[in-house]
């Protein structure tokens, strides 16, 4: 079956009843999606599923859509404080998310909301509601793949940014670009501003019938948008920032795992992973391309910001958080410790599946990969030094 940026439309429509899909912004990354979806690397399987996830995320701004136009109110709510957390993917800004939003007067966005997120949840009912269930339900569908053992997020865990958004830029969030090249090149080249305006208007609605305390804030991460972060800071000025440093050849072995069991499934060619061919040069520009964000965010943008070293936030993940507030100037709220202890007992006890013990390095070599200008330039700018031991950071 052909697919086209109509098709994938009209089947959303038909689901929903609805048609009005709102700024033609999202015409662009869907159309990308849609010739992807029709090239040689992908299995009949992964052209059904990923054709799939397109549907399911053009119903969601058909109904993010009407729901905003029904309800003008919600364009009053205020966009509170932000602590943003980004960084290289893969360099613990899952853990450090984790921990930022067990501060009582922090609220992260988490994953069955920004999946499911009309009609607006509210607070009465925002532990109850029956999308918690839904959501679960299928992520529990994930139980035994790379992704329960290298990055699980549970319906009501924070969830990243890129899952909540509506207009085909942050689809199976941004982890398919190996398999959709031509998607891939365009949200590299693209200004994703007008993607990031239509978060705030997502982020109104999760919060219009379930508002945070008058002095809290919102804890929100994704490291997708390292490579873009001056654009995100300019859509959210009130964001203030922490950014997570690793070893750029870890986080590059890392991802590729993570990527390569994701996107393994959908392939024509099974061996194309193993035998690398030209996935593996797209990794290690794809890290560079995150080394570069960040060094000119870091170099650009006056927002307040904290730096944290992935070896000291496996090291200590308490004291890391502590120097995090010390720099951004928030006050530490009582019952901080006490939350952060019982989270991290109850991950070392294994609630949480445990990383794999090694990775293969899929052909990278670690010296010719800090070699490399970008990464070498990222490493000498954040002083993160060459990680000997995977597992600890040392």
């Amino acid at each position: 079956m052909n697919h086209s940026a109509e098709s994938l439309k009209a089947a959303a429509v038909g689901k929903t009843g609805l048609s009005n899909f709102g700024d033609p912004w999202f015409e662009a990354p869907l159309a990308a999606w849609a010739r992807d979806l029709n090239g040689p690397q992908l299995n009949e399987r992964g052209r059904a599923f990923l054709a799939r996830l397109a549907v399911t995320n053009l119903c969601r701004r058909l109904e993010i859509v009407d729901w905003l136009a029904r309800n003008p109110s919600i364009a009053d709510v205020t966009v509170p404080p932000i602590v943003y957390v980004s960084g290289m993917e893969r360099s613990g800004t899952t853990l450090l998310h984790n921990l930022l939003a067990l501060d009582p007067r922090g609220r992260a966005l988490v994953r069955w909301e920004l999946m499911h997120p009309v009609p607006s949840p509210t607070s009465e009912t925002w532990h109850s509601d029956p999308r918690i269930a839904e959501v679960q339900r299928a992520v529990d569908q994930m139980r035994g793949t790379p992704l329960e053992r290298m990055h699980w997020v549970n319906a009501e865990d924070p969830e990243e940014c890129a899952w909540g958004a509506f207009d085909c830029t942050g689809l199976l969030g941004r982890a398919a670009g190996m398999v959709m090249p031509g998607w891939q090149a365009w949200i590299d080249s693209a200004d994703l501003t007008p993607s990031y305006l239509e978060y705030r208007q997502l982020i109104r609605l999760l919060l219009w019938r379930n508002p945070i305390a008058p002095d809290g804030h919102l804890v929100l991460k994704c490291p997708q948008h390292s490579r873009d972060l001056l654009s995100f800071s300019r859509a959210f000025p009130e964001a203030r920032f922490v950014l997570t440093h690793r070893d750029p050849f870890r986080t590059c072995v890392s991802a590729c795992a993570l990527i390569s069991g994701i996107n393994g499934p959908f392939m024509a060619d099974s061996e194309a992973f193993a035998r690398g061919d030209n996935w593996i040069p797209a990794a290690s520009k794809s890290v560079d391309r995150s080394c570069q964000g960040l060094m000119t965010f870091a170099r650009s943008n006056s927002a307040a910001r904290a730096d944290v070293a992935y070896p000291e936030l496996v090291a200590d993940p308490k004291a890391t958080v502590r120097s995090i507030y010390a720099a951004l100037d928030l006050p530490w709220p009582a019952e901080f410790d006490t939350r952060m202890a019982a989270f991290l007992s109850a991950q070392a006890s294994g609630t949480r599946a445990k990383p794999p013990a090694e990775l293969p390095s899929f052909g990278l070599d670690h010296a010719t990969c800090l070699e490399r200008p970008v990464m070498s330039a990222y490493c000498r700018q954040f002083d993160v030094v060459p990680e000997r031991i995977r597992q600890t950071g040392a």
